[in-house]
């Protein structure tokens, strides 16, 4: 002790003191050195002891609350989870899936981990107490956190992160006023709801079963806002889903709906048809009202798992998955008229997540469940002239590239005023210099009767050295001559292969939609697939003689921006010369640069390119304001703004050269004006040369309401200006067979299949008024809203596929159990 350096200063500083006081006797100083030594020891202790837990104890607390914090936000993510699935039925009329059957007991650990209805306190605008769905218990895997769970005694539960879920519906904005809805009686009320999810750590640190219950640490609330999942992701914020259309076939497209079953999920399962239609022939009067397109007729879409071609439901798509193709129905074995659905195309059922696609206002194809996933087309190098692999291939998923189209800049050429894209936002030399835009990424489709990938491919010119260099979306389009190669175009296709890693050829072995009841599984699974680069793909299916081409079509950029009308099944209102009426079918999205529609003809090998030239088929469209539009879907109308008092009195016009439905050179306009004969229930729309006089007293003019109130009967809606503010307003609506509520008369005052189709054997139903509606149900149960056009959200500016608008948009906030009622949140 006396050799430390504590003791040595404590003796100079004390002890030479002492011994001078005691003469230097040493009698009793070492035992008061001693006694002092102990003394200082003892004080230094005590402060490092001090500072040592005061560093301790706020480490272990924030460990704790940010382990507290991953608990909560795993259930804040489960309990989102569970309202989108229940919304997904809530659309449809099906209400019951927000309150579950079950009746929760935390006591028994039997009913952990199970969605169950319990009794809560309430407080604010409710009193007593209510129902809300719970999860009482489930375990959390922490091993993202970077924390370590604070061990227990003697739990017989391995985790020691969990998280209980509380949800309570409200019919209006809770902070706002809403009130909660507890009745499972008034469920179709609900327009909000409150999650709450409570973060455990050893929640039972005596056990599960011992009755002792920890504080929860850390509590998280989400209001989650009903019907935003109706904005579907789309490029720029909007789009239409990706729906497979029914097929324009010579061949019993229609059946007689009899009765049908729908599953647990609320999807079809069976239908059991009176008889087929080919024809005119029971098409008319009441069966108008049951007849809807066969199902056999109808494909969908399937991303696979993994990049050979399997489907496992219980796992997500990738980055190099493939796309496969089912039938949505087939005829049940030893039956004459039942359609057994699949379950690969149920939109409920477990292969939910691989099913649903968005065709985009960026004229992208996005995988619904994860839009940062498109399809996309082989590379430039497959191609069988200068050089490359001369091979087709299979549709891939890849990480999506840069949006840019005219519907993301929301820009809008206004015929005869001289304006280009360019001018209103949307820059082709800006995308094609952007080397992570969809076009360079081969993720941008256009459509005419089938998807055409929006890039050309061109090559130097003869003699200058550069005949073989690939010049992609760049220059003008050829034709095999002295000076260049012909150009290349790519399209999209289906195609029976044994798996994805097989290269298919559109020269054998083609899957359609004719009807059939031969599912696409085994020896014939069908592979979505894209076409090398090729002069013309006549033999790939995008003729009009292909009718399994059809089925692919949707939206995409088209609707007010483009100068077209589409509807909420995706179709776009078309002009037909047959009776001078309008009927809707897939839309003609003329995506840049390559203009699938203009340049028809061309890619299909039936006519030539060139402005100069002496063929018969000159039909390439100008890119000038003029006459970019100068197609069968081409119609201009004034839109008008939200709110009821944001309608808007316009015409609907269109614009077309002298020589037919699209452009010959120097031809000249004329301009067509659309209306009904008479204010009445039935009557078709209809359409004359000559002048379009804004009146409302006409029957060619209409107010245009945009988003009004989500109960509003005008959301979307061309009302017919001189109804509109009667007791029955009347409005545009895509005639569609079997749906409820409408009137089937026609102009005949029959009701026949002239009435509502352009070619009654063919799906083109035409566009007639009818009383205005929120909604309707068609034949099958399903819920439709046919009178609304050109309902997507407004686009967002800007590219990238960060414009992707969310499907529930929620707000998020955090609070310790401290400030907040953890144990039972106050409803």
């Amino acid at each position: 002790m006396k050799e430390s350096v504590l003791w040595r200063r404590l003796d100079r500083a004390v002890g030479t003191r002492l011994r001078a006081r005691y003469k230097n006797r040493e009698s009793g100083v070492a035992m008061v050195m001693a006694l002092m030594f102990i003394l200082v020891v003892l004080l230094t202790s005590t402060l490092l002891l001090g500072i040592l837990l005061s560093q301790a104890l706020p480490y272990r607390n924030n460990a704790r609350n940010a382990q507290g914090k991953v608990a909560a936000e795993a259930g804040l993510q489960a309990g989102l989870s569970f309202l989108r699935t229940a919304e997904s039925y809530y659309e449809t009329g099906n209400y019951s899936k927000l309150m579950p059957a079950t009746a929760a007991d935390p006591s028994k650990p039997s009913l952990d981990e199970t969605y169950a209805m319990e009794t809560a306190t309430a407080s604010g605008s409710t009193t007593g107490t209510v129902k809300v769905v719970a999860l009482n218990y489930v375990p959390v895997d922490d091993t993202s956190s970077g924390t370590t769970a604070v061990s227990t005694s003697s739990a017989t539960h391995n985790q020691k992160l969990s998280y209980r879920i509380q949800i309570g519906y409200y019919d209006g904005d809770p902070d706002a006023g809403g009130k909660m809805v507890t009745d499972a009686t008034k469920l179709s009320s609900v327009k909000y709801a409150v999650v709450v999810s409570y973060g455990y750590v050893n929640r039972y640190p005596d056990g599960r079963t011992s009755g002792t219950e920890a504080d929860p640490v850390r509590t998280a609330a989400a209001k989650y806002k009903f019907g935003q999942s109706k904005e579907l992701p789309g490029g720029g914020g909007g789009g239409s889903p990706m729906r497979n259309k029914p097929m324009e076939d010579t061949s019993s497209p229609w059946i007689i709906v009899s009765s049908y079953t729908s599953d647990k999920n609320g999807d079809l399962e069976e239908v059991v048809a009176e008889n087929s239609v080919d024809d005119n022939g029971l098409l008319w009067g009441d069966h108008l009202k049951k007849a809807v397109p066969d199902p056999r007729n109808d494909l969908c879409y399937v991303a696979t798992t993994d990049t050979t071609g399997n489907i496992d439901p219980t796992k997500s798509a990738i980055v190099g998955s493939a796309v496969r193709v089912f039938r949505k129905a087939v005829q049940k074995p030893g039956t004459t008229n039942t359609y057994v659905y699949s379950e690969y195309c149920k939109q409920h059922g477990k292969y939910s997540s691989l099913n649903q696609w968005v065709y985009g206002k960026d004229d992208s194809i996005r995988l619904a469940s994860n839009t940062s996933l498109c399809m996309t087309g082989v590379d430039i190098s497959h191609r069988s002239v200068a050089g490359g692999t001369g091979t087709d291939g299979v549709i891939r998923l890849t990480t999506c590239g840069n949006s840019y189209s005219p519907a993301v800049s929301d820009g809008k050429v206004v015929p005869g005023v001289g304006l280009t894209w360019k001018d209103q936002g949307y820059d082709a030399a800006a995308e094609l210099a952007d080397a992570n835009s969809l076009l360079n990424k081969y993720q941008k489709w256009g459509f005419y009767y089938g998807f055409v990938n929006a890039g050309y491919l061109n090559f130097g010119k003869y003699g200058s050295g550069q005949e073989n260099t690939p010049q992609y979306s760049t220059g003008a389009f050829h034709t095999n001559g002295s000076q260049y190669r012909h150009t290349l175009f790519q399209t999209m296709y289906a195609q029976r292969i044994a798996n994805a890693n097989v290269t298919p050829s559109a020269k054998w072995g083609q899957c359609d939609a004719d009807v059939s009841s031969k599912q696409y599984e085994g020896t014939d699974s069908c592979y979505l697939s894209s076409s090398q680069w090729t002069e013309n793909f006549g033999d790939k299916g995008s003729k009009i003689g292909y009718t399994f081409a059809e089925s692919l079509g949707s939206g995409g950029e088209a609707g007010w921006n483009t100068n077209q009308i589409v509807s909420s099944s995706g179709s776009c209102m078309h002009a037909w010369s047959n009776g001078n009426m309008v009927a809707t079918k897939q839309c003609y999205v003329n995506a840049a640069p390559s203009y699938s529609y203009c340049y028809s003809t061309a890619m299909n090998g039936t006519g030539d390119i060139d402005e100069n030239s002496s063929g018969s088929w000159i039909y390439a469209c100008p890119q000038t304001s003029n006459n970019v539009n100068w197609k069968t879907d081409g119609f201009w109308y004034d839109k008008g703004s939200d709110g009821a008092a944001g309608r808007k009195l316009t015409t609907i016009t269109s614009q077309w050269s002298q020589n037919g439905w699209r452009p010959q050179a120097n031809g000249s306009i004329k301009t067509y004006c659309y209306y009904v004969n008479s204010a009445t229930v039935g009557e078709i729309l209809h359409y004359k040369e000559g002048s379009c006089p804004l009146d409302v007293a006409n029957t060619n003019t209409f107010y245009r309401y945009e988003y009004v109130g989500e109960d509003s009967i005008f959301n979307y809606k061309f009302v017919l200006a001189s109804t509109a503010d009667s007791s029955s307003p009347l409005c545009l609506t895509e005639m569609s067979n079997g749906m409820e509520g409408y009137t089937y008369t026609g102009e005949t005052g029959v009701g026949i299949a002239n009435d509502y189709f352009n070619t009654p054997g063919r799906y083109s139903p035409t566009v007639a008024l009818q009383k205005c509606t929120n909604s309707s149900k068609n034949a099958l149960g399903q819920t439709i809203t046919p009178q609304e056009w050109n309902g997507s959200t407004k686009p967002k500016p800007g590219p990238g596929s960060g414009t992707y608008a969310p499907t529930v948009k929620s707000s998020v906030s955090y609070a310790s159990s401290k400030y907040v009622d953890a144990a039972n949140w106050k409803w």
